[in-house]
């Protein structure tokens, strides 16, 4: 890490906390602020209406898990050697990373606080058991890492929103271009449980699912009703009491597409970035492989995630989010793309774009119910003009853009 000479040192000091920062959004959102800093673009900005005033310096703590190559990579990256000049943006002042951050231990958070000195100003939670397959076999551990109760206490004590990147997976899946202000939510398998009841937490609720949404699954009954006990105390703010929360930002996240990861040894080893990577390989090996036809998402580009993040991380900075009742703690946002999208879609558009025989694309009907296997909601595409809006947009990045910036 290093300390920028180029900002007037009389500027506050503010501390951002990404989690899940070697994963792949992870690291594409710390190499954004760390070269371009954290205020939106002034056109995005001003589109919206609003002004830019945070202009001070800020720190920024990128806790991880297990990634060997995660810290070489990142002061490579970001020019931190000692035989290199710093990339660094100027009100950037220094990059930390804080490893053998594990949600499933016990010790996560006092590590956490010791790498940042005690407090930090905001916090984008990105870490999660992602894989439904996982999460299903393992549903002690999806709870812990997924809903991170520990994570929500220290946000109350140090007064710092979290801006939290949930999933469209808490839809049921049974309709199309769910809106998140009005339809409900439904999740079908233990991950979209998990991250729905961590939503929960944020947005002041009890219990944290509903029967309906534990599906009647007596290990997620338990949990939840475990869950709850902890939970509850933190969420009883007496309204008549100066005590306020730090009002958080839920952004519904689908399928995230886009190119690969800045630092050069990537995520973890074996693994393709993103999706697109993945049809990629496919296609020019020539690998004959199956896409599904019938199971939809609103696939949406990293660097419109990342504008997001930013959008309302500066926000927060701004005091634009100040500290609100526990009844309006939160605001929930669908964020995806514009287009509406199938396996086979997004197998079609790579394949489409570079000039790809596309005879090694198969497109298959998912079986109902997934043929036995992990419960997998098969449409939950979403309206996601909420926050378009929000941004100043008229809409999100459609697949063929998406492809179109991945592979340029």
């Amino acid at each position: 890490m290093t300390t920028s000479t180029s900002v007037n040192n009389t500027s506050p000091i503010t501390k951002i906390l990404i989690t899940g920062a070697s994963g792949y959004l992870g690291q594409h959102l710390i190499a954004s602020l760390a070269l371009l800093g954290v205020a939106p673009s002034r056109s995005a900005n001003n589109s919206a209406g609003k002004d830019i005033k945070n202009d001070g310096r800020h720190e920024i703590y990128c806790a991880y898990n297990s990634l060997p190559t995660f810290e070489d990579d990142l002061n490579d990256f970001l020019g931190l050697a000692s035989d290199t000049t710093s990339r660094l943006h100027p009100s950037i002042s220094k990059v930390v990373p804080l490893g053998n951050i594990d949600f499933s231990s016990d010790d996560y958070m006092a590590k956490i606080q010791n790498g940042c000195g005690g407090s930090v100003d905001v916090i984008v939670h990105l870490a999660a058991l992602s894989s439904p397959g996982y999460c299903e076999n393992n549903p002690k551990d999806a709870w812990k890492v997924n809903c991170p109760l520990e994570l929500y206490r220290f946000s109350l004590e140090v007064g710092a929103p979290i801006i939290y990147v949930s999933t469209d997976q808490v839809y049921e899946g049974t309709k199309k271009f769910y809106v998140e202000d009005i339809d409900e939510t439904l999740p079908v398998n233990v991950y979209g449980r998990t991250k729905l009841a961590f939503e929960r937490v944020l947005l002041g609720k009890d219990p944290l699912l509903n029967e309906r949404e534990m599906g009647g699954s007596e290990v997620c009954r338990e949990h939840v009703t475990n869950f709850s006990k902890i939970a509850s105390p933190l969420k009883n703010v007496d309204s008549n009491s100066s005590q306020r929360v730090p009002k958080s930002i839920i952004l519904r996240s689908s399928l995230i597409l886009g190119p690969p990861t800045p630092l050069k040894n990537g995520c973890k080893k074996g693994s393709f970035p993103s999706f697109l990577q993945f049809i990629h390989h496919r296609l020019e090996t020539g690998q004959s492989t199956d896409y599904f036809v019938n199971e939809f998402r609103s696939v949406v580009f990293v660097e419109d995630v990342i504008d997001s993040i930013r959008h309302f991380l500066n926000n927060s900075l701004n005091g634009d989010s100040d500290d609100v009742s526990a009844e309006d703690s939160s605001s929930v946002f669908n964020m995806g793309g514009s287009t509406r999208a199938s396996r086979v879609d997004m197998a079609m558009a790579v394949a489409n774009y570079l000039k790809l025989d596309p005879s090694s694309i198969n497109g298959v009907i998912r079986p109902e119910n997934n043929g036995g296997g992990v419960p997998s909601p098969p449409d939950i595409s979403m309206n996601v003009d909420k926050l378009a809006k929000e941004l100043g947009r008229g809409k999100m990045h459609g697949l063929t853009d998406i492809v179109k910036s991945t592979f340029s």
